[in-house]
């Protein structure tokens, strides 16, 4: 015999005091309807977080949309000046400067692309920290603009002669000095932005964590180890590029050990992040072991750009990759720090603001299942 759902309804009994503050309720069940199931089947909302995520407010659309625009803009410019002076200089400056051409510009334009992937990220998980190190990241790109306009002036001047050189100066001058503008704009735009969305972010994680000020600071430490990774990846990157690109005709046993260094930071980056947010001790140790070897390949990086035997090959990258080196084994110094006062706060409860596995049922499916909850009704 098959079961019909019922309804719930509640009267008051008669035999209830009336002087009596409460009154006792009678429970009894009747069959609805075939249209009253249905109805009542159809009034279960839908809240399944959506796959793409699009900014909502006021704040986080102007952050979007003022670094697509700065984006869009800076890279436009960074290709053209990329490829048009690669069909204006002959055959054998190509040879020559190839490579500081393809580090300055291509280095940049990836920069550019990388600083934009992580503002999608930053505004969709709704980190302030990593809002703020976007906004420190651009302003050393507006830096590296400015800087990026002697490098290309002097590397024009080697190879070309006074004519060409002069011809190309004055082509490129106008969008070389824009990059830094449009760079400078952005900077100001983002860190206003950033400023407010700080407040609106900062209500999303108490509503999230309560008013625990201890799990409060426990999970500012998680995010700022996170965007620490994030960043660490981009220099260490950017490092390793510019070296392969000096030993890529040179020296073959180098050339395997600097590009084997890519995926070992790749890996190491990640797997680090899913040990700290699985809180699992002894594997972040592993990955803490391995920064420290990273820290140690850029220090020696860093020694065999400024040593007199190795000066000549890396002439042409000697500031930018000076810059790069530095910052990298600086910022993973701080991802060594940071990674101890995240393995300090294992075990407190963080955990379960940070990590939910996925075979974990979540309150989406149980909305999805009105049918077991009945309604009730009151008659009075």
């Amino acid at each position: 015999m098959i079961s019909e759902p019922f309804q719930t309804f509640q009267h008051k009994s008669d035999d209830a005091d009336e002087n009596s503050k409460e009154s006792e309720i009678c429970t009894y069940s009747v069959p609805l309807s075939p249209a009253m199931s249905e109805q009542h089947h159809h009034k279960a909302p839908n809240h399944s977080r959506p796959l793409l995520y699009v900014p909502n407010t006021l704040w986080t659309r102007l952050f979007a949309i003022t670094v697509i625009i700065e984006t869009v803009l800076t890279v436009a410019i960074e290709s053209w000046i990329l490829m048009s002076l690669w069909d204006d200089l002959d055959d054998d400056s190509k040879t020559n400067g190839q490579m500081r051409l393809q580090s300055f510009l291509g280095l940049y334009i990836f920069a550019l692309l990388y600083e934009l992937a992580l503002s999608y990220d930053a505004l969709r998980r709704r980190n302030t920290i990593q809002l703020v190190g976007l906004c420190i990241c651009n302003q050393g790109l507006f830096a590296f603009g400015i800087l990026q306009m002697r490098e290309i002036k002097d590397t024009i001047a080697t190879l070309a002669d006074q004519d060409l050189s002069d011809h190309l100066q004055d082509l490129y001058k106008i969008e070389l000095i824009l990059v830094p503008v449009f760079l400078g704009t952005g900077t100001l735009c983002m860190s206003f932005f950033t400023w407010k969305l700080r407040g609106e972010f900062s209500w999303s994680i108490y509503k999230n964590i309560s008013a625990d000020l201890q799990m409060k600071r426990r999970y500012f430490v998680y995010q700022v180890y996170i965007a620490l990774l994030k960043f660490d990846f981009f220099f260490v990157f950017g490092s390793q590029l510019q070296i392969l690109l000096v030993v890529f005709q040179t020296r073959d046993f180098d050339f395997i050990i600097n590009a084997s260094v890519i995926p070992v930071t790749i890996m190491t980056l990640v797997l680090s992040a899913q040990f700290c947010k699985r809180e699992k001790t002894k594997s972040l140790i592993l990955m803490m072991l391995f920064m420290l070897l990273i820290i140690g390949f850029l220090v020696l990086i860093l020694f065999r750009i400024h040593s007199n035997a190795e000066s000549t090959d890396f002439s042409s990258f000697r500031v930018s990759l000076t810059l790069f080196a530095a910052v990298s084994a600086l910022l993973m110094v701080l991802t060594v720090v940071n990674s101890v006062l995240c393995i300090m706060n294992f075990n407190k409860g963080l955990k379960n603001h940070v990590f939910s596995p996925k075979k974990r049922k979540t309150s989406v499916s149980l909305e999805l299942q009105p049918q077991e909850t009945p309604t009730r009704f009151l008659l009075n």
